[in-house]
């Protein structure tokens, strides 16, 4: 068979294997139970936002679904939307870029004004996960979920003595100033240098902070759904960038309830309408079609081990990060 027949019949396979998994997916999704039949019904949004807090690599159809973009996007026509009475932010993440993470605060802050936000927690939610769902009305977490490792983290790799004395490589560098290529990996940091970035460590730890403090302590509104309430003592003792359990964090004020996803919709329905069952859908569901040619690109092209066994930080150098690992 030629290889003009071959690729319409690929397609026409793909298409089908595509209508098939979402169709399974929209009868088999195991995190919703309850299914809006009618677009025009009032419902509750459920929103995710997985995996490390950055931009994204990909746009358009091809964008991680849970990514911090998408996230952002979707909570923003969630707000526009009349028919979403409440949203629920499903995250399972362990921090981020500091920008992408105060981007998506910013978003939450603001849908907040006019609708509730309940955040989930999964297996982790720390550093700039925390800080998104320190924007967020109440916090569920799970006993076991690991949360907090409040604080910034800047990683800049000295690799002058692999350059220089083994590999006889030595950087020649003209610049305008002196802080110019602060960061250098040809080179030692010096003390100055060290000096100008533990201040701007300490000016973004500060954001994070006064990021908190206005999301959890000074909160002040009348629902009648539970809340535990942060101490400006707990946050300075604790804010030193451990991480501690969802049953530790709920013992100190940094969420309000222990509850699986099931008790943060039932809590938050309880809040918009009490005497009706409002639907819980997905709002950043993936496309059955994006995500089979995702998977298929994976799996024909899998991710280099080597690469995932990187830090974070050392892979995003010279970067202001909330994350924990």
């Amino acid at each position: 068979m030629s290889s003009q027949k071959i690729i319409p019949l690929i397609l026409i396979t793909l298409c089908t294997l595509a209508l098939l998994v979402g169709f399974v997916n929209s009868i088999m999704n195991p995190d919703i139970k309850i299914a809006s039949k009618n677009p025009l019904d009032n419902k509750i949004a459920l929103l995710k936002l997985s995996g490390v807090i950055q931009e994204s690599q990909d746009s358009g159809f091809f964008a991680e679904t849970y990514s911090a973009e998408n996230t952002k996007k979707n909570l923003e026509k969630a707000l526009e939307d009349p028919t979403v009475k409440g949203i629920i932010l499903k995250i399972n993440s362990p921090g981020g870029t500091v920008a992408q993470s105060q981007e998506l605060y910013n978003t939450v802050l603001k849908v907040r004004k006019t609708k509730p936000v309940f955040v989930s927690m999964g297996d982790v939610a720390a550093s700039g996960g925390y800080y998104i769902a320190s924007a967020a009305d109440r916090i569920y977490a799970c006993p076991g979920t690991l949360t907090g490792s409040i604080g910034v983290i800047f990683n800049a790799p000295d690799a002058s003595m692999l350059l220089n004395n083994k590999l006889g490589i030595k950087s020649q560098v003209i610049k305008s100033g002196k802080y110019k290529d602060i960061g250098s990996p040809s080179r030692p940091m010096n003390t100055d240098e060290k000096q100008l970035l533990t201040g701007i460590i300490q000016n973004s730890y500060g954001q994070f902070l006064n990021a908190i403090t206005k999301g959890r302590i000074e909160r002040q509104d009348t629902y009648k759904t539970p809340k535990t309430n942060l101490t400006k003592d707990n946050l300075k003792t604790y804010a030193d960038g451990r991480i501690f359990t969802g049953e530790q964090a709920k013992t100190l004020g940094f969420v309000d309830e222990i509850g699986v996803l099931d008790d943060a919709y039932l809590a938050i329905n309880k809040l918009i309408s009490p005497h009706k069952k409002l639907p819980l859908v997905p709002y950043n569901k993936a496309s059955s079609f994006s995500d089979l040619f995702m998977n298929m690109q994976e799996s024909l092209a899998p991710k280099d081990l080597t690469k995932t066994m990187i830090p974070f930080s050392i892979e995003h150098s010279h970067k202001l990060l909330y994350i924990w690992e």
